[in-house]
């Protein structure tokens, strides 16, 4: 014959198991911790990634240009996206703009010297073979040849170095008008080298 619990030890049964159960808390406080600082990592992790992703975007994706104007020299830089550089600096030179084209070969002479009818094109290694080289070279030859006015043709994840260091290296009035390209594959590696190569200018090595 079954045993029959009295009303007294099922209440007691239920009182202890609520007991227990109370006794249990809903999350651990470390838990609760690891969390609450996660958030808060997130919170001023993603203002600061987006605010470093929108200067990256105005300095280097698409940086300040100016229009073309009628200057001394055209100065086109060698690098990344060369045929376009070339073509927007023959372009230049074609239209009028300038009657001396100043054109970086870059590294070695690995860029051929290109040839325009009644432009006076002036090919040249720069000396350091770097941005600053070519634009010390257009500076000096400026000078030289009592010129006044350049336009600058580089990429566009370079303008805004370029515009920095004619600035420094270039007393007469100058513009720079970036070569355009769309955004490719290649733009990352691109914006990381110019953001070194920027902090570089401004900090380690200024320059002219």
């Amino acid at each position: 014959m079954p045993l029959m619990s009295s009303d007294a030890e099922v209440e007691d049964d239920v009182s202890a198991r609520g007991a227990v159960s109370s006794t249990r808390p809903a999350q651990p406080p470390r838990r609760r911790r690891s969390r609450r600082a996660a958030l808060f990592a997130l919170m001023l992790v993603v203002p600061l990634l987006a605010g470093f992703v929108a200067v990256s975007c105005a300095l280097f994706v698409w940086p300040s240009a100016d229009r073309p104007q009628h200057v001394g020299a055209v100065l086109s830089l060698a690098g990344s996206n060369e045929n376009l550089r070339e073509q927007r600096a023959l372009a230049l030179v074609r239209e009028g703009y300038a009657p001396v084209l100043l054109f970086s070969e870059g590294h070695y002479a690995m860029v051929p010297c290109p040839r325009v009818p009644h432009v006076t094109v002036v090919c040249f290694i720069p000396q350091p073979a770097r941005t600053v080289g070519e634009i010390d070279f257009a500076a000096k030859y400026a000078a030289r040849h009592g010129l006044h006015s350049i336009m600058v043709v580089p990429a566009k994840t370079q303008a805004t170095r370029a515009r920095l260091l004619v600035g420094r290296c270039f007393k007469g009035h100058s513009v720079v008008v970036p070569a355009g390209a769309p955004p490719s594959i290649d733009l990352l590696p691109q914006v990381a080298y110019e953001w070194g190569a920027l902090v570089k200018a401004l900090v380690i090595d200024p320059g002219c």
